[in-house]
């Protein structure tokens, strides 16, 4: 009996790495708004931290995590840093490259993952389109991160489809123009941390 129950279980565990190594390695988070805004003025506020805690879903929720912007605070290199002791733990976002203004790509560390993020700025009806994406790789026997990536992409998109929201109503308070950014930091913790 017991050599039984232990075969099952070390062919439940087998099932379980087989499956893992079927999962995809990357995965991709897209979501999308229109906003009716100058697609210059949408990327301006996109490439310059220092609107972060005006449209951020993660800023919005939690307030009181660490934020700070390292260096300067718009274009490339810029580098928006964070930590939580209780919820999403440390992390950076930097800007890597940037196609005004269409496209800006960054760089994310959690703890000890890594993504890419990427904004797009394109051309729709009045408005324009503006997609949020991450793109997270696994490694080859990350089977553990294949399957949390199962669950990316709900818990990843509800965010950035929230922030896009809060993103459009941050740019309708000042039609047309770059709004001034909530306060005026470097190196300094983001206003309500």
């Amino acid at each position: 009996m017991l050599r039984r129950i232990f075969a099952i279980l070390l062919a439940i565990v087998i099932l379980i790495i087989l499956i893992g190594f079927m999962l995809p390695r990357q995965i991709t988070i897209e979501r999308q708004v229109t906003i009716d805004q100058p697609r210059e003025v949408i990327f301006e506020v996109l490439q310059d931290f220092r609107h972060f805690s005006a449209w951020s879903p993660w800023h919005a929720a939690n307030p009181g995590a660490g934020y700070r912007i390292e260096g300067r605070p718009a274009g490339i290199g810029a580098t928006l840093a964070w930590s939580d002791e209780g919820g999403s733990g440390e992390g950076r976002l930097w800007i890597v490259a940037m196609d005004p203004p269409r496209r800006i790509d960054m760089r994310m560390e959690l703890g000890e993952s890594e993504a890419e993020s990427y904004f797009l700025v394109e051309p729709e009806g009045l408005g324009q389109q503006v997609t949020w994406g991450m793109t997270v790789s696994f490694g080859t026997f990350d089977l553990t991160g294949r399957y949390i990536g199962l669950m990316l992409p709900a818990l990843i998109g509800r965010s950035y489809s929230e922030g896009l929201e809060r993103l459009d109503d941050y740019l309708g308070r000042t039609p047309g123009r770059v709004p001034d950014p909530p306060e005026v930091f470097t190196d300094e913790t983001l206003p309500g941390a």
